[in-house]
């Protein structure tokens, strides 16, 4: 089967969203189709210094990845991405098509059998109209969320039929490798409580640092992950001397540093914010680490 992967994800960047669609397409390759990943050209965001998108995500070669033109005019952006999404839809004439970008699914749900992934509620009037639109036209087959919460959610907030929403979980890729580690800070003795992700509010690194503080005899706390503005932070409110930072880490080096750990925590809060948004995601999310965490 030939599929299109509508993305609007940054790639390459740190976003896990970005890691997320490139995991997708790697595993709807594996099971035989034939995938091409479409991407927005947003330059301006790209992580510096990868020569190798795939190599970066820690994914195998086995999509298309192309990128679209895109514009950084906020009133029409959504549209002209959606715009060459279309285009390239009708040259690429897949079997079906399946995406995280609600516009560029919307409209190629007219012409072709589609799916769209939700991972939060529609949180404006446009999105909602959209997403109710587009689960009337007879091409359209489902929408996907990652969670039985976030499709309560949507069932309160939008008029659509409960099965026409199918939960499934996010998930991890199947480790094979669990000798491979790094070289931590601190005392070799110790033993080695570890964190990975994003340090923006509603993380848990709050209660890292709160444990930090307890006196705890012979226990490091290490912590990968992060933007420099807040580790740079955090470095400054955490004194203490068994805190470490590692900074960003790309994706093919996380799993070395997950088999280093003792133990692995996921301090998520009840409240969790984007980070440079309002949008509290605590009641839904369904955070990859966690899985990657149990794998």
């Amino acid at each position: 089967m030939k599929i299109v992967y509508i993305s609007n994800s940054i790639i390459p960047s740190r976003t896990a969203n970005s890691i997320h669609v490139m995991k997708m397409c790697q595993a709807f390759a594996d099971n035989g189709h034939e995938v091409v990943l479409l991407a927005p050209d947003r330059y301006k965001e790209y992580e510096n210094g990868v020569d190798d998108v795939y190599e970066y995500y820690g994914v195998r070669k086995n999509f298309e990845i192309q990128k679209l033109s895109y514009t950084y005019t906020r009133v029409l952006r959504n549209f002209y991405y959606a715009y060459h999404v279309l285009k390239e839809i009708k040259i690429i004439s897949p079997d079906i098509v399946y995406g995280r970008d609600l516009y560029g699914c919307f409209f190629s749900s007219y012409k072709y059998p589609t799916i769209f992934e939700a991972h939060a509620p529609m949180n404006n009037f446009v999105s909602k109209q959209l997403l109710n639109m587009m689960n009337k036209n007879h091409l359209y087959k489902h929408t996907v969320v990652i969670s039985d919460a976030l499709k309560n959610l949507i069932l309160k907030s939008q008029n659509i039929k409960s099965d026409k929403i199918v939960v499934a979980h996010d998930g991890a890729d199947e480790v094979v490798d669990f000798d491979s580690k790094v070289e931590l800070k601190g005392n070799t003795n110790s033993l080695k409580v570890g964190y990975v992700g994003s340090l923006y509010k509603g993380k848990g690194i709050e209660v890292i640092e709160k444990l930090s503080y307890e006196k705890l005899e012979n226990i490091d706390f290490h912590i990968v992950g992060g933007l420099e503005k807040d580790i740079k932070y955090w470095k400054e409110n955490i004194q203490n001397e068994n805190v470490f930072f590692y900074g960003f880490v790309s994706q093919q080096n996380i799993q070395n540093y997950l088999n280093s750990f003792d133990i692995l925590l996921l301090p998520n809060q009840k409240n969790v914010f984007i980070v440079n948004t309002k949008n509290n995601i605590g009641e839904f999310t369904s955070p990859l680490k966690m899985f990657e965490y149990m794998a």
